[in-house]
């Protein structure tokens, strides 16, 4: 069967699919219009302005599938200014308003009522023009309480949304927030008890009691305010049924579709995330999947064709998929047009070559699909919230696209493992295996190692050398990760545990390295650095940079996470990487160690930055000195250009990836990432 191919145009302005775009237009034209508002007002954030890129950018594609090419453009504008804020840029006030009133009027354009107006403030964002400016709007900083603001929020993400909520439930938690409250103070009154001329066993018994009580009232607490975010599965396939006999009847097919699961509760955000790429997999299952009712009972089956919807959740992920009892997948024809697109082949899982962008087996576009949307879609969703997608298909049998998530946008289960005293972490949907290294069947080939799982060879790398760190000798774990170009071996020298852990993303400074897709508090001033599976897939595939020719870098700062992100950062960028938690530190590295660059923090106890690099110039100490920090005023900046740092980043600097790039550029040398 041909993926991502397309019938002849039709004629798509059926009353039926205008209706389901219109409550779609509703919906994100008024959280287009809540976040200019935002903006304006100065309290939007970096970590909101993706979800009004996508907005933008689906009302831009919606509208011009049903052929509306007013709201196309007008789309298409706002997706290019919500693109450019997100990318640091800061405009005029006078483009936020403009910005504000054109998705104000999407949905009376639908009727053509608000046509003229809308193409009026286009004119008015041509980017050919240069309006008059009064004030320049830019984004709200990130959290400084974040690491400094190199973590962003993990709160913010949706514009005016409001998720209906249990009364019942809410009382529930307040609650249980008041007897939590009374178990922190009768732990606290514990603690002034004088062990002297007490039982110290007895003592130590009550206070682990109490500890213990504490510590399950407090994840009782969270598991019940995270459920307060839900909502059923429901809301995300409502309209799928209406839409499914929608596309049969335009396609000429007879198709009915089943969905199980509708009551599986998931974060709304996650909900909303995922409701446009799955109308891409049902478009993908009508159009390619189904065959012709002709075909069909020629070839024994029922001349109605079925697709199932279902969602399972199973230990804290959900497990969404989408299948068609249709013609399967042609796996010559995908080897045929990847080979001459030049797309790497790895025989015999080509699944991975159906998510590259554009990838059609197709000779024709058309208004259904083609370009090669669907399954990218689907994927770039599952990596926003570090899940994964897998394909199955049998020729003549059906195809299976699953989407693996997490059931919230808060807490997400990744797979802990330890590189001598820093945490990684491994998001759980992409593990599909671990073993004892011992129990693996490893061999040695020209390129690397390869593992032999389920009679396929799939390549092994070792996550130090993956991550710019030297190889250890007591490697012992072994993981099985799914990755965008197929299954990959990654070998630890210990695997901790597996976690339920508040990720937040890569702040602007830091964002973009491509190993890196987050990082969580564990407490006592230590993170768990979250890798990206993709990462891993790439580097298993080519050797990895040996560690002599990196360029080595001291990080200077007081702050031990701060220090553990800057160095898994910089040692995934290619870079060789030490670290100091103080001026003293730093000057003991210095005098007996070569460094090519330093990253240092402003503030720092008893010596700040300033009084460091001072000393460096003083000591005639000339490589080049980055300065970062989240609190200095512009007098103390002034300061640090004057005592002679070569390049001085404001921790809410929104340049995506600048730390790294400023280091490069400094340095001399290139992209020295190892993917």
């Amino acid at each position: 069967m041909p993926i991502n191919g397309r019938p002849a145009e039709m004629d798509l302005n059926t009353p039926e699919l205008t209706r389901i775009f219109r409550d779609e237009l509703e919906e994100r034209s008024r959280r287009l219009v809540a976040g200019a508002r935002d903006l304006t007002a100065g309290e939007l954030s970096a970590e909101q302005v993706g979800d009004l890129v996508r907005d933008a950018h689906t009302i831009k594609g919606s509208a011009g599938l049903l052929g509306h090419e007013t709201i196309k453009e007008a789309g298409a504008t706002l997706e290019r200014l919500w693109r450019a804020i997100s990318e640091g840029e800061a405009l005029p006030s006078e483009t936020i308003v403009a910005m504000e009133a054109i998705a104000g009027r999407l949905v009376t354009a639908l009727d053509d009522a608000g046509d003229a107006q809308i193409g009026e403030l286009l004119e008015k964002l041509d980017p050919t023009r240069a309006p008059e400016v009064s004030e320049v709007v830019g984004l709200r900083p990130s959290d400084p309480a974040s690491l400094g603001g190199l973590l962003t929020s993990v709160s913010e993400t949706l514009m005016g949304g409001a998720t209906r909520v249990d009364t019942g439930h809410l009382y529930r938690l307040i609650n249980r927030i008041v007897e939590v409250s009374l178990d922190a103070d009768a732990l606290a009154d514990l603690s002034l008890v004088s062990i002297e001329g007490a039982d110290p066993e007895l003592f130590r018994r009550t206070w682990r009691r109490q500890l213990e009580r504490l510590s399950e009232s407090i994840g009782d607490i969270q598991e019940q305010a995270v459920a307060l975010a839900n909502v059923p599965f429901f809301e995300a396939v409502s309209t799928f049924p209406q839409f499914v006999r929608y596309l049969g009847r335009r396609m000429g097919k007879d198709v009915r579709i089943e969905v199980e699961g509708q009551d599986v509760q998931l974060d709304r955000q996650i909900v909303d995330l995922i409701r446009e790429p799955l109308r891409h997999l049902l478009v993908n299952a009508v159009d390619h999947g189904i065959e012709s009712p002709e075909i069909r009972v020629a070839s024994g089956k029922p001349a109605t064709g079925t697709i199932k919807v279902r969602a399972f959740a199973d230990d804290q992920r959900v497990e969404i998929s989408v299948t068609d009892d249709g013609a399967g997948v042609d796996w010559d024809r995908v080897a045929e047009v990847a080979h001459d697109r030049g797309l790497p082949i790895l025989p015999p899982d080509l699944s991975p070559v159906l998510f590259h962008p554009g990838f059609s087996t197709a000779t024709t576009v058309s208004d259904f699909s083609g370009a090669g949307e669907g399954l990218p879609a689907a994927l770039e969703a599952a990596e926003t919230v570090n899940g994964a997608v897998h394909l199955s298909s049998q020729r003549g049998v059906g195809t299976t696209v699953t989407m693996v998530l997490p059931m919230s946008m808060v807490l997400q289960n990744v797979v802990v493992v330890a590189l001598d005293d820093q945490f990684w972490g491994i998001p759980e949907a992409a593990v599909e295996a671990t073993m004892p290294l011992s129990k693996a069947e490893i061999t040695s080939r020209g390129n690397g190692r390869e593992l032999q799982f389920k009679s396929v060879s799939i390549p092994c790398v070792s996550l130090s050398l993956a991550v710019g760190a030297p190889q250890p000798t007591d490697e012992s774990e072994l993981l099985v990760v799914s990755t965008r170009s197929g299954l990959v071996a990654v070998t630890v020298s210990e695997l901790v545990d597996r976690r339920r852990v508040a990720v937040k993303n890569l702040g602007p400074i830091l964002e973009g390295v491509g190993h890196i897709t987050g990082a969580a508090l564990l407490g006592g001033g230590q993170i768990l650095v979250v890798i990206d599976p993709n990462f891993l897939g790439v580097v298993a595939r080519q050797r990895p940079r040996g560690v002599d020719d990196k360029p080595r870098v001291l990080v200077v700062d007081d702050s031990a996470g701060v220090r553990q992100l800057l160095s898994a950062t910089l040692n995934g960028a290619g870079f060789e990487v030490e670290v100091a938690s103080g001026a003293r530190e730093a000057v003991l590295a210095m005098a007996t160690d070569g460094f090519d660059a330093m990253v240092v923090d402003y503030s720092m106890p008893r010596s700040n930055g300033v009084e460091l690099v001072r000393a460096m110039r003083a000591a005639d100490i000339r490589v080049p000195i980055v300065m970062v920090s989240g609190v200095a005023t512009p007098e103390e900046k002034q300061a640090a250009w004057e005592v002679g740092v070569d390049a001085y980043l404001d921790k809410f600097d929104l340049r995506q990836g600048v730390l790294t790039k400023t280091l490069r550029q400094l340095l001399g040398v290139g992209n020295a990432d190892t993917a």
